[in-house]
């Protein structure tokens, strides 16, 4: 080696030295102000198998696989050839220009798979947030009702963790499989240059991609109660600002304070020792990144010392432990984010869950309904106890009985609405209610409960719900139920909340019982439909179902002595 050449290599590697001395120095201080916790904080994990099933975009999300491990593989070629490039400039190894123009080459490709590389994850990310938030909702449709607090939890679920699992869930497993590619292909290129710089480097990316597995069960314990903490909030939230009224006319605001005051210290506790956790994990991977750092220098300088590598040899190496440094400190995030959301992924599974019809039997006429030795209670009470009956095709049924006797349960129960299991058997034409397919079943049935529900839609739509309906039939069904002024009042008027709040409880419930009947079902399972109704407005409602082509299964308090006779009795 000549005198200039020694020089230069002094020269250079002095520069290096100076440039990861500042390097390590800024990643300290970017430690003690934990400046960015992007992977640290992602907070979704599960394993593949699991992944398949709610998976949507399964050929969009192999595309951007496929460009991100061709994105993984040029970031590796790039320094490879730029260390070729400065043997050639310094020993005469080589054309310098071919090895200058593959560099550029190599560059351009790898900005343009950068840019395709987060183009396609964007992409991916807009359809599956897509495609799942229409999963759970379909999902939570198919359950039927739910209280307040479960569907503030459950918007709060959409609007807040489904885009992380989007993004650290399914993209995080893409960056797993591209940080293993890097990996492999960095060992193959530092094998090459030599072993004790390929130890060096492996072995404290090894240790820094294990430090998450020492966190794990603290991380995902933290993260539980953290999440725990936050649904708690938001329930009791949910509840008060519900009953604001109730809770300004009982002067029950203090203790209302007090209480949010106690979910808020609950999840600032919570939060501190989760990102208390996150600061550890960040904090433990920043110091062995730095310590391979200096590591690298010495003994890169010793071996050019000795004449053992070269000078590109060392470049390629720093450059290489810099793309290594990447995928091993986000590999060692993406473990820790696993480990965190494994019970949140559990939580997106069973929200997506919901009972398969496919497969089970459709019911075209309903000839009868049997019940057998029906029994149902909930926490410990009794509700309904061993009740036999049958009930058959066209026939009225009037069910009567003490109030919490179990009737409106009983109905709710025919029709598959009502939460828990029951003892007995309930039948429609011989066949086992859970081995029908639902949606065929509410296809002949019209129900309608005590307190119905009005949606934020017209009139129209209220009633027809997307049905194929003549115009004809729904303003003769709205005459015949004495709502003909209604079609002159809303017309196709949306109705928002200060609207549903001024119809009479009488009118809802007729609104109601358009809705069953513009269906033509053939049983109605009705509870208490008249009971908002003046006499006169119930009478006329009763006669109109008496007179309907269609087995009737009606729950009644307010009977009327002159229509009883038309019904069969069912005391409970």
């Amino acid at each position: 080696m000549t005198l200039n050449r020694a020089m230069f290599v002094m020269e250079y590697v002095q520069f290096q030295l100076y440039q990861e001395l500042k390097m390590a120095i800024n990643n300290f201080i970017c430690i003690i102000k934990i400046r960015s916790f992007r992977r640290c904080m992602s907070i979704y994990g599960g394993n593949m198998k699991k992944q398949k099933i709610f998976l949507k975009n399964k050929q969009l999300l192999g595309f951007y696989l496929v460009v991100g491990v061709l994105f993984s593989v040029i970031s590796v070629v790039a320094p490879s050839i730029s260390g070729e490039l400065v043997n050639a400039v310094i020993y005469r190894q080589g054309d310098v220009k071919v090895y200058l123009f593959l560099l550029v080459l190599t560059y351009i490709l790898l900005l343009l798979f950068s840019i395709a590389d987060q183009y396609f994850f964007q992409y991916f990310q807009i359809k599956e947030k897509n495609a799942m938030r229409n999963e759970l909702f379909q999902a939570s449709l198919k359950r039927g009702n739910q209280e307040k607090e479960q569907i503030a939890a459950f918007t709060s679920f959409v609007n807040n963790d489904v885009p992380n699992i989007v993004e650290n869930y399914y993209g995080g497993t893409v960056d797993i499989i591209k940080c293993v590619c890097i990996i492999i292909c960095v060992a193959l290129e530092l094998f090459q240059i030599h072993w004790l710089l390929a130890v060096i480097i492996f072995g404290s990316s090894i240790l820094i991609i294990m430090i998450p597995n020492i966190m794990r069960g603290y991380a995902s314990k933290n993260r539980k109660n953290y999440g725990e903490a936050l649904e708690k909030f938001n329930a009791v939230q949910q509840s008060l600002l519900s009953g604001a009224e109730t809770v300004k006319v009982c002067l029950y605001r203090s203790n209302a304070k007090r209480m949010i005051e106690n979910k808020n210290n609950e999840i600032e506790k919570e939060e501190k020792r989760l990102r208390n956790c996150q600061v550890s994990v960040y904090g433990l991977a920043g110091g062995m990144q730095i310590l391979k750092r200096f590591l690298i220098l010495a003994v890169g300088v010793y071996l050019i010392y000795r004449n053992i590598i070269k000078v590109g040899g060392l470049l390629v190496a720093v450059q290489l432990a810099e793309v290594l440094a990447a995928p091993a400190e986000t590999l060692a995030y993406l473990l820790n984010a696993k480990n965190e959301a494994r019970p949140l992924v559990e939580k997106y599974e069973q929200l997506a869950e919901t009972e398969e019809d496919r497969g089970k039997t459709d019911i075209n006429d309903i000839e009868d309904i049997c019940v057998e030795h029906l029994s149902y209670g909930r926490n410990g009470v009794k509700i309904i106890k061993d009740v036999s009956f049958t009930f058959e095709k066209g026939r009225k049924y009037m069910l009567t009985g003490s109030s919490g006797s179990g009737k409106s349960t009983f109905l709710r129960l025919i029709g598959k609405l009502q939460e828990g299991t029951y003892q007995g058997n309930i039948r429609i034409n011989g066949i086992l209610l859970e081995e029908i397919n639902m949606d065929s079943l509410y296809g002949k049935m019209g129900i309608v409960f005590q307190e119905p529900y009005l949606f934020g839609f017209s009139l129209k739509e209220n009633i027809i719900m997307g049905r194929n309906v003549k115009d004809s039939d729904y303003e003769a069904i709205l005459k015949k139920l004495n709502l003909g002024y209604l079609l002159e009042r809303f017309s196709d008027v949306e109705l928002d909340t200060e609207m549903v709040a001024k119809l009479s409880g009488g009118e809802k419930q007729r609104i109601a019982l358009a809705r069953a009947m513009v269906g033509k079902p053939q049983v109605y399972l009705l509870d208490e439909i008249t009971s908002s109704l003046d006499e006169q407005n119930a009478r006329e409602m009763e006669e109109i179902l008496l007179a309907e082509d269609a087995m009737v299964l009606y729950v009644c308090h307010k009977i009327i002595p002159e229509l009883k006779g038309q019904y069969e009795m069912l005391t409970f």
